[in-house]
């Protein structure tokens, strides 16, 4: 019966935060990014997929089903299939049962790792606490699918602690929707040799591949391609580097546009090789975190709400901090960060301020520090 009684009280908490966010959805709509998906899931669901790149089409939808011309839908088709459900019912019910899962996902998201990183404590009491961190608020906020990566994300990490390679693969794959986030982390897995995990990887992406053109016709790649390529000269294409918190957005900041480019380019390189060695040193745990951590910091593209994803690697680097025999400045150091991190406050004032890329130097110095304690871990084990 107490059991009951706590998932009960969870759950309403939760919806009712969900519930709160969806009455206020008439007053908020202008601001957030689920009319972008919604109207593109009424575009497949009439019969008109290949035109789903085609940004005309895109503001004639929107138009027509939200009431207003947002932010475009900028990912591979066969994502709608999960929208599809939702083009049934009008946009404010849709986003409130959009809501609604956001909130399951998370549950269940916590549900599967709290046991690898909080085993002495109830998984309801970090699932309450997830919700403090700002960026799965901006998601919840802004209709996103970030936490739906997440979870995605957390059964890989769970699959592979399993020694099911092919399956993390596979489940990798499912969240493509992002790419940009989802290959660097295969290009780690690809240096490091995981070939039954590439193999789960690629046997799931040809077939969401197919997928795409079933929706969009077989010229969706190059339609999609050249739709990423002219989007940074659309009006309202939602694209501020300097609100990226990134390597991206960090540079975009820092330094004069003339160098933006090259110095991304050789940091990114910088950051995915040091995540590279320490796949082939470090065991799951830290290896897949500093996988993740390294695909939000090269990520070409990363939207504040994408910063959920850090919820996997902290709570791992949590644990180890915890745990392992690290030296005291060094968990000082990682401590400091994660708690900063889960600061509203901060998160607030760098985005009224345009300069959300600032909250990429705390993502870095959590990526250097959990590499450096790798290092210090690999000198400590006595040699063979």
């Amino acid at each position: 019966m107490r059991l009951l009684v706590k998932n009960l009280l969870l759950l309403a908490m939760l919806a009712g935060v969900a519930m709160l966010l969806a009455r206020g959805f008439p007053r908020i709509e202008q601001g957030t990014d689920f009319p972008e998906f919604y109207a593109a899931a009424h575009m497949v669901r009439e019969g008109v997929g290949r035109q789903l790149y085609n940004a005309a089409a895109q503001r004639e939808f929107q138009a027509r089903y939200t009431g207003r011309v947002g932010t475009y839908f900028n990912h591979p088709p066969f994502e709608l299939l999960v929208y599809l459900p939702l083009a049934r019912w009008p946009i404010e019910r849709a986003y409130l049962l959009w809501s609604l899962l956001n909130v399951g996902l998370l549950l269940v998201t916590a549900r599967i790792l709290a046991p690898y990183v909080l085993p002495q404590w109830d998984w309801r009491l970090p699932a309450a606490g997830a919700w403090l961190f700002a960026p799965v608020l901006l998601n919840l906020i802004q209709g996103q699918d970030s936490v739906l990566l997440l979870l995605l994300l957390t059964l890989t990490f769970a699959a592979l602690k399993r020694e099911r390679p092919l399956l993390a693969g596979a489940l990798l794959a499912c969240g493509l929707f992002k790419f940009h986030l989802v290959l660097p982390i295969a290009a780690v897995a690809l240096f490091a040799k995981r070939w039954r995990l590439l193999a789960g990887f690629a046997a799931v992406g040809i077939l969401l591949a197919l997928v795409s053109a079933a929706i969009s016709g077989w010229g969706w790649f190059v339609a999609y391609a050249q739709f990423l390529v002219e989007m940074s000269g659309l009006p309202l294409a939602g694209i501020h580097p300097k609100e990226m918190a990134n390597l991206r957005g960090l540079i975009a900041l820092l330094f004069p546009a003339s160098a933006w480019t090259p110095l991304t380019a050789a940091s990114s390189l910088l950051i995915l090789g040091c995540a590279i060695w320490n796949s082939n040193r470090a065991g799951t745990d830290l290896s897949f975190a500093n996988a993740v951590m390294a695909a939000t910091l090269v990520s070409y593209h990363l939207s504040p709400h994408d910063l959920s994803l850090l919820l996997l690697p902290m709570a791992l680097l949590w644990r180890q901090s915890s745990t392992a025999s690290l030296p005291e400045w060094l968990r000082w150091v990682q401590q400091i960060t994660l708690i900063s991190l889960f600061l509203p406050p901060l998160h607030v004032f760098l985005l009224v301020g345009h300069v959300y890329g600032y909250v990429g130097v705390l993502t870095l110095i959590m990526f250097l520090a959990s590499v450096t304690g790798a290092y210090l871990s690999t000198r400590q084990q006595p040699e063979a």
